[in-house]
């Protein structure tokens, strides 16, 4: 027994010994090891040790926190929330939700291509695409397998939290296009048959190249594929460069079909973990092989992530206006695919025609919903400049799919004449991150419902939004337009003058008939009151219309309706100049086109898609003009103690400026407009702005013509209240004004309002609309608050007597419950079920008459 124990204890010792020498083995090894490692066949995933969390907040489920097998990927960074799985073959990427057990894979992971090209098959296993410009501003397209992957040319680098995929685009072998169509006699022999001293490639070089007598040039021949990469290797010989091609090219205006040598880039994408969020990154001051002659326009980023496959159940969501839905399972495959850009259209970039009024899409997300699991996209760096492809299975691929593209070098076509025209782009290309945060949703959570209740979640927490006060009648919102200009004639010489059409007493006359009628919170959004009324003169300085009311008189509507829990908004446009005064320099301060005219845009006529010259137009400030500018205004407009403002344009409209030695990025615009609204924030009771793009949130308490429907695209299948469900609670907002709406339909606009939680607004004018003959005005003519204030009376009364009751709560869930009947849920309990069909409707054994509704809870 002694001897056993002897031996358990020298057995023990020796362990002890071992495990000692093992430990000190182990620190050696990781003093010498740096922060990331590069990954290759020698150096599995697996061998990184895991980077993990507690998991204390959390019991999971065995059969979910066991790692699952993911044929050819390894686990390399993980969470307490997410595990990421790496490809070491083909750089794709699957992340596991601990949660649920579902595998998000960055491409389809057994990926039907038997009636796709090698080319196709290949894109679909791609994570970044490139759109670049030949050298006639033609687009060629690069993606990271055929162009990268393949050729072996990339690498993957591991770090604590974090996975880098560095892609080097372009075939690595040069073809026929990187030797020149043509050279001149003196370039061809300085540049290339002086430089080869034998003679045997002079000889060679010249039977590929003819020299034509009459132009004094050499050029080039058909050239076999076979001799391709010996003719190269003579130019190489010779030194000749990228710099040369370039300027062979532009001497003779030439274009090897893809402008030349292919470009060479190298992008580098990166994976983060941070809680149960996946954050995918690329900055572009990293990208390396940008030049004049390799110019780079767009990049696709996970373009397949998260695809959809033909039988799958779901709908890909998309912030199309107020929100829309395209049904996996409808097969739309003769609809165009949807492409939206945020924030609308940039107004820097000239277009000729315009045949369509569109909805703007005003919140940088997207989403995919697949049964039970639904993944969620923040656009949360370079958004201003991003474009929404989605596009359904049985067209191009079979995978519904959505992602995001950054066109980070916009181009525009500049008309040379009649006949010819060229492309241009900016001489820089946006330099800063593109980034998207992915939230992966599961259950009950994972329907737009679930999306838009995430997005406002991260709203709250990335802004400190604070609820609105429950006790409080919704808004009524009043627009009211003060002075036009309109041309008058004194012995025969025309002039202009203002004409009032609502003044200062006549608002207070508005005003007092609202509050007979019940109607407090007025909230009047007030143009026209200075610098020459509604199209006003440039605002760097302020001078009251007096014909329309005085100082004090607007002092004193403001007191008013704020003691009724309402407020004055005095209206400016701040980008839109409208004449060229006050201080105002065109050559200076307006926005230019590519072409390097000033930005001047003008109305277009829907019926022809042209521009109408003979209506008012206005030009584009320059944003690098809109912080001085601001200085200028607010020094003055703080000194009126008005109160609150209203921000015409800052909310509804983004756009660069392409001024050769100030170039601004519509990123970096957005950058300016927002620091300037903060400005305006800080030193005003209130802001309101017509539009909401959500960048503003912030700094805004009141937001009009938000977007209450979407554009119903044929691909589209259903609009949602997405844009609604985020904001209310929080932020007060309404649609179009009642009476302006396209159909008129007065019972149809009070069920949107009430099922969208919008307060009620109407655009009224107090003169009669006689006074509007011979003005370029006429879409005032159905302003007459005659015809509209007991309409707008009763249809607030009603639409307040139901949103009084969910003012400040959040929309939990909206849903369709029959044909033309929807449902939406408020925190407190409260439901308000909508019926806009044409027969009566019974949904929970409650009955619903035909355009009406009903609040339950």
């Amino acid at each position: 027994m002694r001897a056993q124990r002897a031996h358990r204890a020298r057995r023990h010792t020796l362990l002890a010994v071992l495990c000692l020498l093992l430990a000190i083995a182990m620190l050696v090894a990781c003093s010498k090891e740096e922060g990331s490692r590069s990954l290759d066949t020698a150096d599995p995933i697996s061998d990184v040790g895991q980077i993990g969390e507690p998991a204390a907040s959390k019991t999971w489920r065995s059969a979910k926190d066991s790692q699952p097998r993911l044929p050819g990927m390894e686990p390399a960074i993980e969470n307490a929330s997410l595990r990421l799985y790496m490809n070491r073959s083909t750089a794709e990427m699957a992340v596991v939700d601990k949660y649920s057990g579902k595998i998000w894979y960055s491409n389809p992971p057994e990926p039907q291509t038997d009636e796709l090209s090698p080319h196709l098959a290949g894109k679909l296993s791609s994570q970044v695409s490139l759109v670049y410009l030949t050298h006639n501003g033609q687009t060629q397209e690069y993606d990271s397998y055929n162009d990268s992957v393949k050729h072996g040319q990339f690498e993957i680098e591991l770090a604590a939290n974090r996975v880098s995929v560095n892609y080097r685009f372009g075939d690595p072998e040069k073809g026929v296009d990187s030797l020149p169509l043509k050279l001149s006699k003196q370039r061809f022999e300085e540049k290339l048959l002086q430089r080869l001293e034998d003679q045997g490639d002079r000889e060679q070089l010249l039977s590929r190249y003819r020299f034509n007598e009459t132009e004094q040039v050499y050029e080039r021949r058909e050239i076999p594929k076979v001799m391709v990469n010996k003719v190269v290797a003579l130019f190489e010989k010779a030194g000749y460069t990228e710099e040369d091609l370039a300027y062979d090219q532009a001497e003779y205006g030439q274009d090897n079909g893809s402008g030349g040598a292919k470009p060479q880039y190298k992008v580098v994408l990166e994976y983060r973990l941070e809680g149960d969020q996946l954050v995918a990154v690329i900055d572009t001051r990293a990208i390396e092989g940008v030049s004049s002659h390799s110019r780079l326009h767009a990049i696709g980023l996970l373009d397949y992530f998260g695809a959809a496959e033909e039988q799958d159940e779901g709908y890909i969501f998309l912030p199309d206006g107020s929100g829309t839905l395209i049904d996996l399972n409808k097969r739309k495959t003769t609809a165009q695919p949807i492409m939206l850009t945020l924030y609308g259209d940039d107004q820097a970039i000239s277009a000729e025609e315009k045949t369509t009024n569109l909805e703007v899409s005003r919140m940088p997300v997207f989403g995919m919903k697949k049964q039970d699991d639904a993944l969620f996209a923040i656009i949360e760096a370079g958004d201003a400049i991003a474009r929404l492809n989605a596009d359904v299975a049985g067209r191009l691929f079979p995978y519904h799919t959505v992602s995001a593209q950054f066109i980070v070098m916009p181009r525009d076509s500049v008309q040379l004449s009649r006949t010819e025209e060229m492309i241009k782009t900016p001489q820089h290309m946006y330099e800063g991150l593109l980034q998207v945060r992915y939230a992966f949703l599961h259950g009950d959570d994972a329907d737009y419902s679930g999306m838009a209740a995430y997005y406002r979640s991260y709203l709250t927490k990335r802004y400190g939004l604070q609820k609105l006060d429950t006790n409080s009648d919704t808004p009524f919102y009043l627009e009211l337009t003060g002075g036009i200009r309109k041309e008058k004639s004194m012995l025969g010489v025309p002039y202009e003058a203002l004409v009032p059409l609502t003044t200062a007493a006549q608002t207070t006359k508005l005003i007092d008939k609202l509050n007979e009628h019940q109607v407090a919170n007025i909230h009047i959004n007030f143009k026209g009151w200075f610098n020459g009324g509604l199209l006003h003169g440039f605002p760097a300085q302020i001078r009251l219309e007096q014909d329309v009311g005085s100082l004090d008189e607007w002092q004193q509507i403001g007191r008013r309706l704020q003691n009724d829990g309402g407020a004055l908004y005095p209206d400016v446009a701040l980008m839109k100049v409208y004449r060229n005064s006050g201080g105002f320099s065109v050559s200076k301060q307006a926005a230019q086109y590519m072409s390097r005219k000033y930005a001047k845009i003008y109305p277009y006529n829907l019926a022809t898609y042209r521009k109408e010259h003979d209506l008012p137009s206005y030009f584009l400030l320059s944003p690098n003009a809109l912080p001085n500018l601001m200085d200028r205004f607010l020094e003055q407009y703080t000194e009126l103690k008005l109160g609150s403002v209203s921000l015409r344009d800052l909310g509804s409209d983004l756009h660069s400026d392409f001024r050769r030695n100030g170039e601004v990025t519509r990123e970096e615009a957005k950058r300016i407009v927002t620091e300037q609204v903060k400005r305006i924030a800080e030193q005003t009771d209130s802001v309101m702005v017509s539009g909401g793009n959500i960048y503003l949130l912030p700094y805004v308490k009141h937001i009009l013509n938000a977007p209450q429907q979407s554009n119903a695209f044929q691909l589209a299948s259903e609009s949602v209240p997405f844009y609604q469900m985020v904001l209310h609670g929080y932020i007060d907002y309404a649609g179009k004004p009642f009476n302006l709406t396209d159909d008129q339909n007065l019972r149809k606009n009070v069920l949107q309002a009430i099922e969208r939680g919008s307060s009620v607004y109407y655009s009224l004018i107090f003169e009669d609309p006689s006074v509007l003959q011979n003005t370029s005005h006429n879409d005032l003519n159905s302003h007459y608050y005659v015809h509209w204030l007991e309409e707008a009376a009763t249809t607030y009364a009603e639409v307040n007597s139901v949103m009084k009751a969910v003012r400040g709560q959040q929309m939990i869930r909206h849903r369709k419950r029959a044909e033309s009947v929807y449902q939406m849920d408020y925190e407190n309990g409260k439901s308000v079920i909508v019926n806009y069909g044409g027969s009566d409707a019974v949904i929970d054994g409650i009955t619903i008459k035909a355009g009406d509704y009903v609040v339950a809870g």
